[in-house]
């Protein structure tokens, strides 16, 4: 505990640390501030492209090739499909949700329609009989996408959650914050506060122990420990005002609403507040190991410039492994990156699975802890101008 006392103080104290960890909080926290200046498209402008592009197949399509028996029920498909988006673009019109108050007789529901126009165009695919097929399923998404978005609809059906026409609503603000939390922003961060645990030891004279019998690994775990508290005590912290600013600014959305995790036969829905509270705990281990990796380092280099761009460089060794799919998918280091394996960017998301993400963290951390284990015991010790304090 003294030690533990000790290193506290002593990390506290250090102006870098400081600085750092403020300014970790206020970008976090000013995040929903700087998302609303983007440009983003809704949901409403891309629903009146639909329009349109349904609007055009009957112009580009021969009228002799909706005059057979899967013509004409083609046709009618579209006609519908031309009908729903026209519902659903009244409907996102009017912010309210998957219908509008008052008028649930006529305006049809948002998430039954689309299940319907989805199913539809889904059809168009099995429709090889008809003439214009190639035109006009080149007119539609792809039959993953739609596969996709239909999963989606019935998520939101499933789960009775509205439709967002917003998409700076607090819970889609709070999925890319999350999203960006879980990325090299964290390596950064956990590189810059681990890399001179060590190395500042020896450049204002204090003495490692204290008068305290401790080994060195007993000290790195203690600095990694310290490190990732106050990583994560500022992340969390920032996350919590970030979201509630934005609902000061906008009463859409909902911590329920739905984004798809993984890939190909393992992709599934869950809400928002299930994929942040993943993809945080997820960032949080790894970030653990990073810092632990980054305070080692320091005690090998004792240069805090090599020990990040070191850190740095590891987080981007999963780039160079998915260029050899058979290597990526049994190797710990192709999962230092939470995020893309999470939301299905990777290839390999659909052979994986979240029990397998965190036994591949454990792996890294036994591997670590083995490396270090024999570094302490090999290395000799520089003590340099190390001076024991005297009472």
């Amino acid at each position: 505990m003294r030690m533990f006392k000790w290193d506290l103080l002593k990390i506290l104290r250090d102006w870098k640390v400081r600085i750092i960890l403020i300014a970790l909080f206020l970008f976090i926290a000013s995040f929903s501030t700087l998302y609303q200046n983007r440009s983003i498209e809704l949901p409403l402008e891309e629903t009146r492209e639909q329009y349109d592009q349904t609007f055009a197949i009957f112009n580009v399509i021969p009228d002799e090739d909706f005059e057979t028996e899967t013509g004409q029920e083609i046709y009618d498909k579209l006609a519908e499909q031309q009908e729903i988006l026209g519902n659903q673009r009244y409907i996102l019109n009017q912010k309210e949700g998957n219908t509008v108050e008052g008028l649930e007789d006529i305006v049809a529901d948002y998430v039954e329609q689309g299940i319907i126009m989805t199913e539809h165009q889904l059809s168009f695919y099995e429709a090889d009989d008809f003439e214009s097929q190639e035109l006009l399923i080149s007119f539609i998404p792809s039959e993953e996408e739609l596969e996709e978005d239909l999963r989606f609809l019935n998520y939101l059906q499933e789960e009775n959650v509205e439709i967002d026409w917003n998409p700076m609503s607090p819970s889609l603000v709070l999925f890319n914050l999350v999203n960006l939390i879980s990325g090299v922003v964290t390596f950064i961060i956990a590189a810059i506060l681990g890399a001179d645990r060590f190395s500042r030891d020896q450049e204002h004279h204090w003495s490692i122990t204290q008068g305290v019998p401790l080994s060195w690994s007993a000290q790195w775990r203690i600095r990694t420990l310290i490190s990732w508290v106050l990583i994560w005590l500022a992340v969390i912290a920032g996350v919590l005002i970030s979201y509630w600013i934005n609902t000061l600014s906008s009463d859409s959305g909902t911590i329920r609403y739905p984004v798809s995790i993984l890939g190909g036969d393992n992709a599934e829905y869950i809400s928002i507040l299930e994929y942040s509270l993943l993809v945080i705990l997820l960032s949080m281990i790894l970030s653990y190991i990073i810092v632990k990796l980054s305070t080692g380092l320091s005690f090998v280099f004792r240069n805090i410039y090599l020990t990040i761009t070191l850190v740095i460089v590891i987080f981007y060794i999963p780039v160079i492994l998915l260029q050899f799919p058979a290597m990526a998918e049994w190797n710990p280091l192709t999962y230092l990156q939470v995020q893309p394996l999470i939301s299905g960017e990777y290839a390999i998301s659909e052979n994986i699975s979240v029990p397998r993400i965190i036994i591949n963290f454990i792996i890294l951390y036994i591997i670590l802890e083995i490396i270090f284990y024999f570094i302490f015991k090999l290395i000799p010790t520089r003590t340099g101008k190390l001076e024991r304090r005297k009472n």
